[in-house]
């Protein structure tokens, strides 16, 4: 990515010093920038960013720890070094931790100099190709949900009403061998929207969106509103679901609009993927720093070879059960990536022919934060 000369900027208050790191360093086709003082030196890339900067560590009025936290705070791109006639592991450790990238110990040499340089510049061309690379990534994304949203969804959309127009049959009389073909095909179209849908959700999901909306939120009411919409498909199935949810449970720290998601997906799956006459409960306790929420199914259970598989995108397991039900593959994978996004964790236990338990552990509303179920 670096398709003009590196630009390396020496600040030391020893003249000599500066003046011989330029006389190196140039003759490598590096262009190099000179400045006697941190302040001067911070002015000079304010002006002009630079890929590098060697930093003295002893200077008058701002030692090169100073400089190092305030260049890193401009622009934490540019590589720094710092320069230093103390190497000590507490000087190096120091100017580490305000984002210097390598340390140089006075004196050096020629050779020296131009391995740590050489070193930090490679670092930063292929920071600027990784950061070019998600850049290509997300435009990419951004591109391929614009696309499938209006050059798929919205015809197949307006196909799916036709279907429905004509099976009720204001379009004319159906024999029974083009209604049975007409609901088929409907069926297809359907699970292909679902799909489509599915796939955009996962594309949506933005980590710091789901941050910026988190909000203290009762779940009581959270899994009443992930229930609407699933009592038929229980009472189709005679599937009993149970709430236990404690009266002295604490809020916990959520974006409502997608955790009711979460919730929503993996009691449909409990009941989809059930035995007749089976049971799923829904059930929550408080943990150290959060809150675990448990949905507990009796249905075909998990073999434990798969459970490292089923929250990979389009992952639907090899019973032959499971594979003879409709479904995108991709309901967990969503789940997942939106309890992430909540600082929390997914996890499941499961025995095949028993049924599974998948928990979920999130933050309890002016509680510690919680990562991977731990405080």
């Amino acid at each position: 990515m670096m398709v003009n000369p590196p630009k390396v900027l020496v600040i030391d208050d020893e003249e000599i010093a500066r003046v011989a790191c330029r006389r190196v360093l140039s003759r490598e086709g590096i262009e190099v920038t000179l400045a006697p003082s941190g302040r001067e030196g911070l002015e000079i890339l304010a002006r002009d960013p630079h890929d590098l900067v060697l930093v003295d560590l002893k200077m008058p009025e701002m030692d090169g720890v100073e400089v190092a936290r305030r260049i890193h705070e401009l622009d934490p791109s540019i590589v720094i070094v710092i320069i230093t006639g103390y190497a000590t592991v507490e000087s190096a450790v120091a100017a580490m931790k305000q984002g210097a990238y390598d340390y140089l110990p006075k004196p050096f040499t020629p050779d020296e100099l131009l391995i740590v340089v050489r070193r930090g510049l490679e670092k930063r061309r292929l920071d600027l190709e990784s950061r070019a690379l998600r850049e290509e990534k997300a435009a990419i994304e951004r591109n391929f949900v614009t696309m499938v949203t209006h050059q798929l969804r919205s015809p197949l959309s307006a196909i799916l009403q036709y279907f429905d127009v004509l099976l009720e049959g204001i379009g004319g009389e159906l024999t029974e061998v083009q209604r049975e073909m007409l609901e088929r095909a409907r069926e297809r179209l359907q699970g292909l929207l679902e799909l489509i849908n599915d796939w955009l959700d996962m594309s949506r999901i933005q980590e710091g969106d789901i941050v910026r909306r988190l909000r203290p939120v009762d779940l009581a009411a959270c899994v009443d509103e992930a229930l609407k919409g699933l009592e038929w498909a229980a009472r189709e199935k005679d599937v009993a679901i149970q709430v236990q949810l404690p009266e002295d449970l604490p809020k916990i720290l959520a974006d409502p609009g997608s955790f009711r998601e979460v919730l929503s997906n993996l009691i449909s799956n409990a009941v989809k993927y059930n035995r007749e006459k089976g049971v799923v409960v829904v059930r929550a306790e408080a943990c150290p720093g959060g809150v675990s929420i448990q949905v507990t199914d009796t249905g075909f259970g998990i073999a434990e070879t798969e459970l490292p598989f089923i929250f990979d995108q389009f992952y639907r397991g090899k019973d032959s059960r499971v594979r003879s039900l409709e479904g995108t593959g991709l309901g967990l994978a969503i789940a997942q990536k939106i309890v992430r996004a909540h600082g929390g964790c997914l996890r499941v236990r499961s025995e095949l022919g028993r049924g599974s338990t998948f928990e979920v552990i999130v933050s309890a509303a002016g509680g510690d934060n919680v990562t991977n179920g731990t405080r």
